[in-house]
């Protein structure tokens, strides 16, 4: 993609350096809810992954 690597910070794969964006896209793990790539804290129930914010009663929400 051509990002300035100092400038958005990156990965080490395998010896290689990935932009964030990019690990993101290739490794990060998604939330089941609602799809997007999750950072920080997460909560997993049953196999699957979820935001703290995305977990919630599928009756109430």
């Amino acid at each position: 993609c051509g990002i300035d690597l100092a400038q958005g910070g990156f990965f080490v794969r395998q010896g290689e350096y990935i932009c964030t964006l990019d690990y993101q896209r290739l490794y990060g793990t998604r939330c089941f809810s609602c799809e997007q790539f999750i950072e920080g804290e997460v909560v997993s129930a049953l196999g699957k992954t979820y935001h703290p914010r995305c977990f919630v009663c599928a009756v109430c929400k």
